[in-house]
């Protein structure tokens, strides 16, 4: 990467996710006493004093683990040291030198690159004394700190920054595209990202729940800069048993307040859960563009696209703009489709629509099917304003905001949708309390043949 990065290794427990939040200033990492909680390798763009640079919290080091997972963790660690500018060995100094900080420090030598060394938990003056026993690891002198309550952290990326390369261009954050993909538990996420970008950058393991955490996987594909967002499987709220998990279901829900273009994943094998349901809803209330991904589909040979697109809309009605992307991670068919309709989805989402295109629309749409009469009283539609972008946004002017029906709401949306061709982000409307514009009746009188278009009809259209 053109901006510095920078790997926090260490073995487990010392306290790398804790200084990782420090650093953000925001809870960017799951924190907990159980060794092994950071299993992927995370990152996020941070900045000291005008310098950005990338930050990399990785998983507890286990050297010559035959653990599974472990082993897992450990080719993470070693991606994140290779790909690193400046590696930064945390140590623990309550627990102080071990035979594994030792191990660590050797293959931080090895690699020949910048280095500096953290001793944690040095909680006050008297603990220093303490933290020196560090220096044995020949990684020069260590920088004493305290991630959790923050002692010391503003000297120690002082020297953090002096020991970064300088960077050849501005960070681009703000010109990337956010993905957040979501789905329940196996159904292929971090398959789907590896296929994405051609190298294992996520773990992908068979067992469900393996992504605890959210993790950022930086990408430029056609020149376009990504940021894809592998979240933690969610699970029914019943089966949250600990803390850990609450904060991983809390976590993927506050993925998409970061994301641009949300992606739902789904298993062509299996049919379409409650959980299923339960993430496309919520992609549905968030701010985001949405593309809904069909994965494993080399395992149905037999099945129809449209066919499957058509039951698909059924079940999901509220998502009919969304586009509907057919993949398989494992063989890594149709990634270069998502990625070109995630771009898509994203300039939908940022779309300003042309004033008469939309009221052409609106005005179709309303003399399709008039407002119904509520309580004896016309709703009366005045006109239409595009308010945001990203998502669109839609103000109408009415003299009953509060009466106008859902049914009624969902048609004019849908008819929005038609009209103005737009697919992969939502619209949204809001009813706003206005009086009726000089000569808006008379014009409505003249237009509609002496009659009033809201008195056409005394119930709205059906949904």
């Amino acid at each position: 990467m053109p901006i510095p990065t920078v790997a926090i290794i260490g073995r487990p427990n010392v306290g790398k996710s804790t200084l990782f939040n420090r650093i953000l200033k925001r809870r960017a990492a799951i924190v907990d006493d159980t060794p092994g909680v950071t299993r992927d390798r995370n990152y996020a763009l941070a900045d000291w004093n005008g310098k950005n640079f990338y930050l990399i919290d990785t998983g507890g080091l286990v050297p010559y683990s035959r653990d599974r997972m472990e082993q897992a963790i450990a080719r993470q660690v070693t991606a994140a040291m290779d790909e690193s500018d400046l590696l930064l060995l945390m140590v623990d100094r309550r627990t102080g030198l071990t035979d594994v900080d030792r191990h660590i420090a050797q293959l931080v030598r090895k690699r020949g690159k910048p280095c500096l060394l953290a001793v944690n938990k040095v909680d006050s003056a008297r603990d220093e004394a303490e933290a020196y026993e560090f220096l044995k690891l020949g990684l020069g002198d260590p920088q004493l700190i305290a991630a959790g309550p923050g002692r010391n952290i503003g000297d120690f990326l002082d020297a953090l920054v002096a020991a970064l390369p300088e960077s050849r261009e501005e960070p681009a954050a703000d010109e990337a595209i956010g993905v957040a993909i979501m789905g329940k538990p196996n159904v292929g996420k971090s398959s789907l990202v590896n296929a994405i970008t051609g190298q294992e950058r996520v773990i992908v393991d068979s067992v469900p729940g393996t992504t605890r955490d959210a993790v950022d996987t930086v990408l430029v594909w056609h020149n376009q800069r990504y940021i894809l967002i592998d979240t933690a499987g969610l699970r029914r709220k019943a089966r949250v048993r600990d803390d850990l998990e609450f904060y991983t279901a809390l976590r993927t829900e506050r993925t998409l307040e970061r994301a641009q273009v949300g992606v739902l994943v789904l298993d062509a094998t299996d049919g379409l859960s409650h959980l299923d349901m339960t993430l496309a809803a919520m992609l549905d209330k968030a701010r985001t563009a949405v593309v809904v991904v069909v994965n494993k589909w080399d395992l149905r040979p037999d099945a129809n696209k449209a066919e499957y697109t058509g039951w698909l809309k059924q079940q999901l009605p509220f998502m009919l703009f969304a586009d509907i992307v057919f993949t398989s991670a494992l063989r890594a068919e149709g990634t270069a489709h998502l990625l070109q309709t995630v771009t898509e989805a994203y300039h939908s989402w940022r779309r300003q629509f042309e004033p008469r295109q939309v009221d052409a629309a609106f005005e179709a749409a309303v003399q399709k099917y008039a407002p119904p009469v509520k309580r004896g009283k016309p709703i009366e539609l005045y006109s239409i304003t595009q308010v945001e972008a990203m998502p669109p946004k839609f103000e109408v002017l009415t003299n009953e905001p509060k009466q106008v029906p859902y049914n009624y709401y969902r048609f004019l949306l849908n008819n929005l949708y038609q009209r103005l061709g737009v697919k992969g982000t939502p619209l949204r409307i809001y009813f706003k309390k206005s009086k009726a514009p000089r000569g808006w009746r008379q014009r409505q009188m003249v237009e509609h043949g002496g009659t009033p278009r809201y008195r056409t009809r005394k119930d709205g259209p059906e949904e």
